[in-house]
Order: C-alpha cells, then structure tokens, then sequence
C-alpha cells in the first residue's frame, strides 16, 4: 500500500494535483532541470552544477536554442495551479527569476500561461513587456508582473481569471511580442531561482519603471528622446545595441533631451539607459 501511494505521489505532478504556493521558488539545488522542460529533444535543459548567481557550487538550469530554433522552456508541475487564490495575502502577482545571456543574441524574455481544460481554443496570456537580457553581462535579477495589467491574451478566448485561477502550463520564452511560441533564436539563457512572489524583488522593476519612461519618436530618422511621464529631470547613461548585442553608441544625456541617432543604419535597435538611482530602462526602437 505505501508503495502504491508513493508512486501517486511521485506521480502527481502530471495529474494535476500540484498547487503552485507564494514564495516557492527553485534553485535547482537538486541537480534536476526541476521539471522544466522542452518539447524538441534538440539541446535539452541541463542542470549545470556551478557558476550560478552565487559562484562555486550553485547550481543553475541552462536553456538552449540552435540556430533557427526556440528559445522555450514550461513546467506543467509545480507551477501549475491558482496564482489568483481569491485573496490578497497569498495571491501571486510577480515571478522574479536571475538569469544570464550566455550566448550572443538578445533576448527578449517573457512568460506565457495556458489553462488547458477547455474545449476548443485553450486561453492564453502573455506579458505585454518583455525584459531584455544582454549578452555579456553577469546575472542579474528580474521581475515580471502577472497581474492584469500586465498580461495580455493572445488566444482571443476567455479571460484573465479563466487562465490564473487554473494554470496548467507556465512558459518562459523568448518573442519580440506577446506570444505563446518563441521567435527563431540561437540562444543559451541560464536560470536561477525562479520564485513565485507577492511584490517584486528589487526596489522596481522594469514593468514599474516602464509606466514613468516613454521613448519617442518611435520611429525616428535623426533623433530619440526620453520622456519622464512624472517630469524628472535627471541624467542617465545610455547604450544603444544591435540586435546581436553588438554596442553602437553609448554616452549621456537626461529627460526630453535629444539622442542622435542619424548615423545609424536602418534597421531596429535596443537601448538601455541607467539613471542616477540606478534603475535600468530597455526599450526597442527602429531607425527609418
């Protein structure tokens, strides 16, 4: 009998009978890629047992995409559940993960949920803003809301609550936009401490900062600027990126001050700017 009952509950997490709970989080300690997963057999997850965001001996999950591939990974275990709970004290609005762009193309991360017990099309939302990860920098910690406001569906079926007080699926992918597949990548992203959370991590995090910052034109022939939707005045430095990492331009400047960007090929870019508390913006523009 508690051989029978041991394997139901080893088994469990593909019954449907796990509940995703605040503050859980997976630090891949285990030495398993902690049932993150991949639907092609291409270049499957590892657990990488060193080198994570605390140095010797952490461990880490490292993702892969080759060249023309996917850059996407779900879990339909542990993180599957009510992130609603119908209450404020244990809801879960944010997911913080540190992560780290070991290859050579940006990425441009989201994550995408499904509730799959439905007929016909299965809802599906997706973060409206995704968080950029550049290659060649160390691990950093981000946050991404999924409360509403912060979710858009991009199934057209269904709403909000339909998904997140019954998800069966949680995806971490890479897309320009709001989607439940990743855009074509070559890609290796590594992860770490993926936790489910109340509020986010760090002081703001990209979603909160990207509601005070808005860049324009966009697009723009010969100039862009930043403006501060609570009439700041300070300085930031700035980068401007291709789309594979490679720095163009890079200086200072402040709020509703121009940017010029005249000598720059057509095409699309990405640029991060820093302001004096240190609160990173990214945002994507095209040069006509």
């Amino acid at each position: 009998m508690k051989k029978k009952l041991l394997i139901l509950f080893v088994m469990s997490p593909f019954f449907g009978f796990t509940q995703v709970v605040l503050n859980q989080v997976d630090d891949f300690e285990d030495y398993t890629p902690k049932n993150w997963t991949k639907s092609s057999p291409v270049l499957p997850n590892q657990n990488i047992a060193t080198g994570g965001p605390l140095g010797l001996n952490d461990n880490f999950l490292r993702v892969q995409s080759p060249a023309g591939g996917q850059l996407l990974t779900f879990n339909q275990a542990q993180w599957a559940g009510d992130y609603y709970k119908n209450n404020t004290s244990n809801r879960i609005k944010f997911i913080s993960m540190d992560v780290r762009n070991s290859g050579t193309n940006i990425i441009f991360l989201r994550l995408a949920f499904t509730n799959d017990n439905w007929t016909g099309t299965d809802p599906v939302f997706s973060s409206i803003n995704a968080i950029a990860v550049i290659p060649g920098e160390d691990w950093k910690t981000i946050n991404f809301p999924i409360t509403q406001e912060a979710m858009t569906n991009v199934s057209n079926t269904l709403d909000y609550l339909d998904v997140f007080d019954s998800v069966t699926e949680l995806r971490i992918l890479h897309n320009d936009a709001p989607s439940w597949t990743s855009d074509p990548i070559e890609a290796t992203l590594d992860i770490d401490n993926i936790m489910a959370r109340s509020a986010a991590l760090l002081e703001i995090d990209d979603f909160e900062l990207s509601k005070k910052i808005m860049l324009y034109p966009n697009p723009s022939n010969d100039y862009i600027k930043v403006n501060s939707k609570e009439n700041l005045n300070e300085n930031f430095r700035y980068t401007v990126f291709d789309l594979t990492g490679r720095q163009i331009l890079n200086g200072n400047s402040k709020f509703d001050e121009k940017i010029n960007i005249e000598t720059l090929n057509t095409g699309n870019y990405f640029i991060q700017m820093e302001n004096e508390k240190g609160e990173i913006f990214k945002e994507k523009f095209i040069k006509n």
